[in-house]
């Protein structure tokens, strides 16, 4: 995997194996993906409300591609890395695979706008992989430039499905077991029914429970979750 010169962190638990799909069309989502990063290439559009796993599926597809591929070269851009100007694009092109995360961050400017279309023209060219993800479907975005709209409205375009809140409470278990800690069901369900649904949220706070159990060297009760989040 060649990196860029830039500060992006790719995790290593975004992984495909640990992605909560819930229903089928996510699960068909993630196959579908699985496919394209073992050889496969193909022009794909992700889009949906942020906490449904874009960033996740992103970077599970880079590092799933480079274990596949080890002598291909792919490349993750999330747009939200200040570091990032549109001539940095340009390079892009020497790369079998590239990812760009958080699309809406550059629509409405015209350098930008224009670099990512020499970008996919560029990769359509020489039968490689592209994958965006976005917010909102392609005829959705507020995009300057007609015909970098049109490229997008013709990749392979799938929307990320939010999960229920059985999910989310499967979700962050599974976190928290993946930090060495116990969340029992009962307390799951009531984090969910008093805090905020959504997942950044949930796992941000999952971040303050761990750090308050490990200081206090106590388990996840529900008195002791009342009383680190002050409910």
């Amino acid at each position: 995997m060649q990196q860029l010169p830039l500060d992006i962190e790719i995790k290593a638990d975004a992984t495909f194996s640990n992605f909560v799909t819930g229903g089928d069309d996510n699960a068909q989502l993630v196959s579908m993906l699985q496919q394209v990063a073992g050889g496969e290439p193909e022009f794909v559009y992700l889009y949906g409300e942020p906490g449904t796993g874009r960033t996740h599926l992103l970077q599970a597809f880079t590092q799933c591609y480079s274990e596949c591929q080890p002598q291909a070269l792919v490349a993750y851009i999330p747009l939200d890395n200040m570091q990032l100007v549109p001539d940095m694009v340009e390079g892009l092109a020497g790369f079998d695979a590239v990812c760009i995360d958080g699309l809406e961050r550059c629509l409405g400017d015209r350098a930008w706008e224009t670099a990512l279309f020499n970008l996919y023209n560029q990769l359509k060219e020489q039968n490689k992989t592209f994958i965006i993800a976005g917010k909102e479907a392609p005829q959705q975005l507020e995009v300057k430039l007609a015909d970098l709209k049109s490229r997008l409205s013709a990749m392979l375009i799938h929307a990320i499905q939010p999960l229920s809140d059985v999910d989310k409470r499967l979700l962050i278990q599974k976190k928290a077991e993946e930090r060495g800690l116990e969340l029992a069901e009962e307390v799951a369900i009531f984090l969910l029914s008093r805090q905020q649904r959504d997942l950044p949220y949930l796992l941000g706070m999952l971040e303050t429970l761990d750090q308050a159990s490990l200081q206090a060297k106590r388990r996840l009760t529900i008195p002791f979750v009342k009383q680190v989040l002050e409910l």
